[in-house]
């Protein structure tokens, strides 16, 4: 059989030809029971192809087509995929009754009129009976195993359904009554054999595990140990509005007469799990990355896994801050300059987000972190351009608004497609091909109104559509 792929006609030809050289079936050749048998046996073959051509593919991360076959090989690069993040905002305690605690705890458990769980992140004090403090939509469930015999690179697994809902998670090991947490490892790194550290994996069954050492990278949990899962679950992206009542619940159960709980910001800015794009995408890159922050792309796509919802990130170095300054400065030396954009963060706020990521990462090297403000450098354009007349000009208008904010605007994925931590810069083309490739227009003109070209690390160069120009008109017949 030929090494090249196969079609109907050669496996036919090929058959035949096996059939005239054989001394019995010769005879037959040209008649109906041959020339059926034949084309049974190249429908046979043929299909053996196309599947073996599939299942190929499947073992490819790039060309891979099931979600399962994705998740594999990811989990062979040890890549675990971002979580879902809870939406936070602040609430207004106030005291309703004179038994009510002065006190608030942290992580008092609420319950939103649509069932969802929330959680109070602070400690807050009632002051002449009011306290606000920052709530997020939480809640925290316990996953508990014990080991029944010791175990090299023992695995715990969370269900499908925790898995959804997973945050994060903490790991708690009981040893003889003393409950000790450990720590969460990349790949067992630098981990000794008396290190308590685990890795998490991601298994194709759409499920997030644990695994601990085998007594010379990781400590293994001992025989009669429990190990606890502290699973902090999230429904991800849900939306609160402000002035919403919250119910406290379970362990807070007796407070809810005591105290009455308001929001007084919307509860937002939570993300969904990564989809299988994303995982398919950054798993290709995180094999020569895993968790090394080096080089500028590896502080860029470290900050995209660590902090969701990212429309762009850039780092740069002293060479090129002092490029851009136009001088050198000793302040510089050793300094990763840091600039980004995420669409439901103040500059302030994002700015300390990203400090606070940066303070994980081991730094031997004593790298400083600075955060450069964006310049935000918007632009707006002037359309001029005929429709058929058998389309309306308002809803011809509203629907290229739409596009253009969603592709180029301010908030827009365009800048980092792939969320890989690669900044994308707008090109007067790319807003011309893409309104060609609407199909509004047989001919258009376009007219760039305040275009700055973006230096390329914190200049933020966007299309302001609100304040576009559109001028559409029907064509002449």
């Amino acid at each position: 059989m030929s090494k090249t792929t196969p079609t109907k006609d050669s496996i036919r030809a090929e058959f035949e030809e096996l059939v005239e050289k054989d001394s019995f079936w010769s005879k037959f050749v040209g008649s109906q029971f041959v020339s059926m048998l034949t084309l049974f046996i190249t429908q046979i073959v043929y299909r053996c192809f196309q599947y073996a051509d599939a299942a190929l593919a499947e073992g490819f991360i790039s060309t891979a087509t099931r979600r399962s076959s994705i998740l594999a090989a990811a989990e062979t690069n040890s890549y675990v995929g971002t979580k879902p993040t809870p939406s936070s905002g602040m609430i207004e305690i106030t005291a309703t009754s004179e038994d009510a605690p002065a006190v608030i705890p942290k992580n008092m458990p609420l319950i939103s009129d649509d069932q969802y769980p929330y959680m109070t992140m602070d400690v807050c004090r009632l002051v002449d009976g009011t306290g606000t403090v920052e709530v997020a939509q939480l809640e925290i469930q316990e996953v508990t195993y014990t080991v029944t015999a010791a175990k090299e690179f023992l695995e715990v697994v969370l269900s499908k359904a925790l898995t959804a809902v997973c945050y994060k998670l903490e790991v708690f090991v009981t040893t003889d009554g003393k409950t000790t947490q450990w720590s969460s490892s990349t790949m067992f790194r630098l981990a000794g054999s008396k290190s308590q550290v685990y890795v998490e994996f991601y298994k194709p069954s759409e499920q997030l595990g644990v695994r601990f050492g085998d007594g010379l990278i990781g400590q293994i949990p001992p025989e009669g140990s429990t190990i606890t899962l502290k699973v902090w679950c999230t429904n991800g992206d849900i939306t609160l509005v402000a002035g919403q009542n919250l119910t406290p619940v379970d362990s807070a159960a007796n407070l809810a007469n005591l105290i009455s709980v308001k929001t007084t910001t919307p509860i937002t800015a939570g993300t969904d799990a990564e989809t299988t794009e994303i995982t398919r995408n950054r798993a290709q890159y995180y094999l020569a990355y895993d968790d090394q922050v080096v080089w500028g792309g590896d502080y860029t796509y470290f900050l995209v896994r660590n902090i969701p919802g990212l429309s762009w990130v850039k780092a740069w170095g002293e060479g090129q801050q002092e490029k851009l300054d136009g001088a050198y400065n000793v302040r510089n030396i050793n300094k990763i300059f840091i600039s980004g954009w995420h669409p439901n963060k103040s500059q302030s706020e994002l700015e300390e987000v990203i400090l606070a990521a940066f303070k994980k990462v081991p730094n031997e090297l004593n790298k400083k972190f600075s955060y450069k403000e964006v310049r935000k450098l918007p632009f707006k354009i002037t359309i001029t351009g005929r429709i058929s007349a058998s389309l309306t000009i308002e809803n011809v208008t509203d629907e290229l608004k739409s596009a253009l904010e969603t592709k180029f605007g301010r908030d827009s994925t365009f800048f980092d497609p792939n969320r890989v931590g690669k900044y994308i810069l707008i090109k007067k083309k790319d807003v011309w091909a893409f309104i060609e490739t609407l199909g509004y227009f047989r001919d258009f003109y376009l007219e760039f109104v305040e275009w700055n070209e973006s230096n390329g690390f914190y200049d933020f160069v966007y299309l302001d559509t609100e304040n576009s120009t559109f001028n559409i008109s029907y064509e002449e017949e």
